[in-house]
């Protein structure tokens, strides 16, 4: 076994254990080599050079993944840095393939409203448009009065306000028994 491996296995107790200067010296010595070995990685296999996407997987794999849950690694499995490279490299995946489902989304949308556009006439837009607009404004009203009957502070209190939420307008309804 060589020194290294006894070093994170020796680093790797010592997160185990909570040792206060483990987290610091972990984040010292990791970050900077997980960092050059995801800016490789995203620079030779995706052709992205975006140093706040490469800083981010590398904090989420080392401080997120590693540092606040060291008991998910095993080091009867693999050596630590390892470890930590493959963590990036998936943290890398993960965002990049949400970068281009939000792109996609993104594209989607624009499709839509482009078809909504061509098919209809400006009156029919606006109508689709404000039909849109009410049921969301009727949508949060709903939420609201749901999140009041939760706080409502008898059952009775509580009975009467999920009626109204729910749309209720008859009084005979709302009497006491």
């Amino acid at each position: 076994m060589n020194t290294n491996t006894q070093d994170e296995r020796v680093l790797h107790k010592r997160l185990l254990s909570h040792d206060a200067t483990a987290t610091e010296e972990a984040a010292r010595l990791y970050l900077p080599l997980i960092e050059r070995h995801v800016a490789a990685r995203a620079r030779n296999i995706y052709r992205i050079n975006d140093r706040e996407l490469i800083w981010d997987v590398t904090v989420n794999a080392v401080m997120l993944d590693y540092i606040l849950h060291p008991e998910r690694f095993d080091p009867n499995r693999s050596g630590l840095l390892g470890y930590l490279k493959r963590a990036a490299e998936r943290d890398l995946m993960n965002a990049i393939e949400k970068d281009r489902r939000q792109r996609r989304g993104e594209e989607l949308h624009a499709d839509v409203e482009e078809g909504i556009r061509a098919r209809n006439k400006p009156s029919e837009i606006a109508r689709i448009t404000r039909d849109a607009e009410e049921e969301a404004i009727s949508r949060i009203e709903r939420e609201k009065g749901l999140a009041a009957v939760s706080n409502a502070s008898n059952e009775r209190d509580t009975e009467l306000l999920r009626l109204m939420v729910e749309g209720e307008r008859s009084t005979h309804s709302l009497q006491p028994p």
